[in-house]
């Protein structure tokens, strides 16, 4: 036999290997020596030329090819029971993946493991009966799970496991039930089998979650309910499988029984608020521990709105819920503020919650725009005045939608701007006369009038994003405090050398009101873009050959050293 017949022989070979593990092209997996590889085919080359019989190249090809699928199979399995598939190349846990009988060994060696794992526990209470212990040692094998759950057709497998391992999770104590306490966390389980029930929902039509329904709550009969009346063994789990019994009725009803509590809760807050005031008993030290009654009661609506947040349609409740929380955490009075401080804890657990309610929307719905929402959050952090208010959900929003909160401030800008404007041309027709008249005003007409907007720029300042169009505004409100109109300027009309001269009220108080808002800059870490000491330099060497050296000093220094 030729060398054309040696290769078409290998050629029949690689063809003959099964699909579902064959390697790739490109050398995939090295089982032997290169040189131990050339010296068989040496020799099958020559049995090949020295044997006429074609049925026995065959066979002898044959048992080749299944020794080779056997050595595959052995180096598949190995991978498998020692748990490394994630330590293997990607190529071959591709070819894993695709395997049948590795997804079949693997599931029943993950079902071997859990077995082990409780037959040790078991050992381990017969020597030494304690209640408060509980088999943790199946966690492990989530992992594996997970990993058989994204195999070929190794949902189900994975789906019926993860049943498998929580079912023996507890053991079950002969009288009662087990305490709250004594159980391990089972939420790395239940998010998997979550996830898995979803999966299930999406890739089986025949999936039947009452049948499964019954199956979780026939395990969570066995535990204690906690301080809020939930039982935490798999409630993720059974909230998505009750949504889909019951429909959007059931985490409907979550979100209205929550709203009740929370808005019950309020009220008699407030109720006692005003019989405090009208009994004439609203010392700050009787008052003061008020708003921590409002803590407990929207506290305890982040486990439901977490609930809502697992069951099908439940969602967008969530993110509503939350926000009605949020605004329901604090009282608001004239007087006394009742201090942001003390809901801080919930704060920070509602802010957290909110931007993971906010993406998981976004996820199934990229033109989510929460509009109203952010636009209610400008308006609450800034009635109360208190930034630590679902910070990161803002910062998400604006990423968002960028143009919202920069509307928000700007139109409070351009409002303001226009009247000072408006105030400034009036001043000037009125400077207009004295030129007119011949005569000089003897009072700084300009800067007592540009005063009366310096609280209006503090309180620009004090909106979310309005601190640098504060910046900008105060520096226009500098400008429009001094005149350049001919036959007056700066000092309206009077001589330097003169020892009269119009007192500029305007300075000092412009010049703190500017140093605050650029020491906000610094204290925060913050640049400025724009070159705000150019256009203050600008008016400071305008207004020096006149003498007029209190403008902006401190100010000037600031950006001096911001530039």
């Amino acid at each position: 036999m030729d060398n054309a017949s040696a290769n078409s022989l290998r050629k029949r070979k690689n063809s003959n290997f099964s699909e579902d593990i064959s390697p790739t092209p490109s050398k995939a997996i090295k089982l032997e020596n290169s040189d131990d590889v050339e010296e068989r085919a040496d020799n099958n080359h020559a049995e090949a030329t020295a044997t006429p019989s074609v049925k026995s190249d065959r066979s002898t090809a044959e048992v080749e090819e299944f020794d080779m699928q056997s050595h595959i199979c052995e180096l598949y399995r190995f991978i498998i029971s020692e748990r490394s598939l994630g330590r293997a190349p990607m190529k071959i846990q591709r070819l894993i993946n695709m395997d049948s009988s590795c997804r079949n060994f693997y599931a029943s060696s993950i079902r071997d493991w859990i077995d082990q794992e409780h037959g040790n526990f078991l050992e381990q209470y017969r020597q030494r009966p304690d209640s408060r212990i509980n088999f943790k040692g199946t966690r492990k094998y989530l992992t594996d799970i997970a990993k058989l759950s994204r195999m070929s057709r190794g949902l189900s497998l994975s789906f019926e496991l993860a049943l498998y391992l929580c079912e023996h999770s507890y053991l079950v104590p002969e009288n009662g039930k087990i305490p709250r306490p004594n159980r391990g966390d089972c939420g790395p389980c239940d998010s998997l089998l979550h996830k898995l029930c979803l999966r299930m929902r999406d890739e089986y039509p025949n999936f039947e979650p009452e049948i499964h329904l019954s199956r979780i709550n026939d395990q969570r009969k066995h535990f204690e309910a906690d301080d809020d009346g939930l039982i935490q063994h798999l409630l993720r789990t059974g909230d998505l499988l009750v949504s889909w019994v019951e429909g959007p009725s059931a985490a409907q009803a979550i979100y209205d029984s929550t709203k009740e509590l929370i808005l019950t809760d309020y009220n008699h807050i407030v109720e006692k608020l005003q019989s405090a005031v009208a009994k004439n008993h609203s010392s700050s030290s009787r008052n003061s521990n008020v708003p921590g009654h409002l803590v407990p009661s929207v506290e305890k609506s982040l486990p439901r709105v977490k609930r809502l947040l697992s069951m099908a349609g439940g969602k967008g409740l969530a993110f509503d819920l939350l926000l009605f929380a949020g605004r329901h955490s604090y009282v608001e009075r004239k007087k006394d503020p009742l201090g942001r401080r003390v809901t801080e804890t919930f704060d920070q657990a509602a802010d957290n919650l909110l931007v993971q309610i906010s993406n998981a929307i976004r996820e199934e719905d990229p033109t989510f725009r929460p509009v109203d929402a952010m636009e209610m959050l400008i308006e609450e952090i800034e009635t109360t005045g208190y930034v630590g208010y679902f910070p990161q959900s803002y910062k998400l929003f604006s990423s968002w939608m960028p143009e919202v909160g920069k509307s928000h401030a700007r139109k409070d800008y351009d409002d303001l701007h226009a009247k000072i404007k408006s105030a400034h041309a009036a001043v000037e027709r009125r400077l207009r006369i004295f030129v007119k008249d011949g005569s000089r005003p003897t009072v700084d007409l300009l800067g007592r009038k540009m005063v009366e907007f310096l609280d209006e720029i503090n309180k620009l300042s004090m909106k979310l994003g309005g601190l640098f169009p504060a910046i900008e505004i105060a520096l226009f409100l500098g400008e429009c405090s001094y005149t350049k109109m001919e036959g007056l300027g700066p000092l309206y009309g009077w001589d330097s050398k003169s020892s009269f001269r119009c007192k500029r009220d305007f300075d000092p108080r412009g010049d703190d009101c500017l140093k605050e808002l650029l020491q906000r800059v610094i204290d925060a870490n913050l640049s400025l873009d724009m070159d705000y000491y150019g256009r203050l330099k600008k008016s400071v060497d305008y207004l020096r050959p006149y003498g007029i050296t209190t403008y902006f000093p401190l100010s000037f220094e600031l950006l001096r050293r911001l530039s």
